[in-house]
C-alpha cells in the first residue's frame, strides 16, 4: 500500500510535489488543507486527493507536508499538533529555504519525525514542474530523512545536508546566487544604458562574459576566476568606476564598492590595492 501524503497549504510548490509524487505512483494524497476554498478543492481534483479538510476533518496520514508561506508554518505546525492527527513515528516536513526543522517542534514533542527539505528551483508552473536534476537542501530528523529523501530522489533530484543552524546561511547562498544576481544584472545593465549604450544591445554583450566567467568559477573556482581591475590591482580604476557609478545611482556605486571589497579577498596576494583605498573612494 502506497504512503498517504497530506498537503497543507496547496500553493505552487505543494500542489507541484504532490502531482509529481502521485504521477509517480510513490505516494496516495489523502486530505488537503488550504486557506482558499476554491482553490483547495481544485487541488483535491488535480491531486486526485480523498477530500479536502478543514482542522476537526483532517485525517491522519504517515507523510504531511506544510508548504504554507514562511510566515505561516509556526502557527500551522502549533494546529496540526493541537489537532491530534499526527501519530507518534509520522513524518512532517515543510520545503522553506530559510527555516529549520525545529520550527515544527510542537509536531515533535507529540512523537512525530520532523525535517525540512529545500528544492533549489521556482515552481513558476506546478502543472509542468519537474525535480530532474534539482538539488535538494535536507536538515532534520536522520529517520524522517530516511523515508522523505528517496522520495526526492525518485524524482530525479538529487540531495544534500545543511548542518543544523545553517539555514539561514544557506538561503542566503541561495539569494545570492540567485535573487541578488538578478540585481547585479540590473546594475550592469543601468551603467551600460547611462554609457549610451541601449539596454537589449548591452545584454547581448555581456551575456557571453557571463557564460565564460561561470565556466571559468566551475573550471577553476572563484580565486583562479577572478580577472578585472581588483584582481590587477588597478587602484585608480577601481576608484574612478567607484566614483562614476556613485554618481549615476548610489546605490549601484556603493553595490560597487562592496563588491570591490569582497573581490579583494581572492586577488593575488600583494597585490598593490587595500580596503581602506578601495573604502575611501
Amino acid at each position: 500500500m502506497k504512503m498517504q501524503l497530506n498537503l497543507i497549504g496547496p500553493g505552487r510548490l505543494g500542489r507541484a510535489l504532490a502531482r509529481l509524487w502521485h504521477a509517480a505512483g510513490l505516494l496516495e494524497p489523502a486530505c488537503v488543507l488550504g486557506r482558499d476554498p476554491a482553490r483547495t478543492e481544485a487541488a483535491c481534483t488535480a491531486l486526485g486527493a480523498d477530500r479536502s479538510a478543514d482542522w476537526n476533518t483532517l485525517a491522519p496520514a504517515r507523510l504531511t507536508l506544510i508548504a504554507t508561506p514562511d510566515a505561516a508554518i509556526a502557527e500551522t505546525a502549533r494546529h496540526l499538533a493541537h489537532a491530534g492527527v499526527v501519530r507518534e513515528g509520522d513524518l512532517v516536513f515543510h520545503c522553506s529555504g530559510a527555516l529549520e526543522s525545529d520550527v515544527l517542534a510542537p509536531l515533535r514533542d507529540n512523537g512525530a519525525l520532523v525535517a525540512s527539505v529545500h528544492p533549489l528551483m521556482s515552481f513558476a508552473r506546478p502543472e509542468s514542474a519537474t525535480l530532474t536534476d534539482v538539488w535538494c537542501a535536507c536538515e532534520g530528523d536522520a529517520t524522517a530523512l530516511a523515508v522523505i529523501e528517496p522520495l526526492f530522489r525518485a524524482l530525479g533530484a538529487h540531495c544534500f545536508a545543511v548542518a543544523p543552524g545553517g539555514k539561514l546561511l544557506y538561503h542566503s547562498a541561495a539569494v545570492l546566487a540567485c535573487n541578488h544576481l538578478v540585481a547585479l544584472m540590473e546594475a550592469a545593465l543601468l551603467s551600460m544604458e547611462a554609457a549610451g549604450v541601449p539596454r537589449d544591445t548591452g545584454w547581448r554583450c555581456l551575456q557571453p562574459l557571463i557564460a565564460n566567467t561561470l565556466a571559468n568559477i566551475s573550471q577553476l573556482g572563484t580565486r583562479a576566476a577572478l580577472t578585472g581591475p581588483v584582481a590587477r590591482g588597478d587602484r585608480a580604476t577601481v576608484q574612478a568606476e567607484i566614483q562614476a557609478t556613485t554618481q549615476m545611482d548610489e546605490d549601484v556605486g556603493r553595490a560597487y564598492r562592496q563588491l570591490s571589497l569582497l573581490a579583494l579577498r581572492l586577488a593575488p596576494e600583494g597585490v598593490a590595492l587595500n580596503r581602506a583605498e578601495i573604502l575611501a573612494s
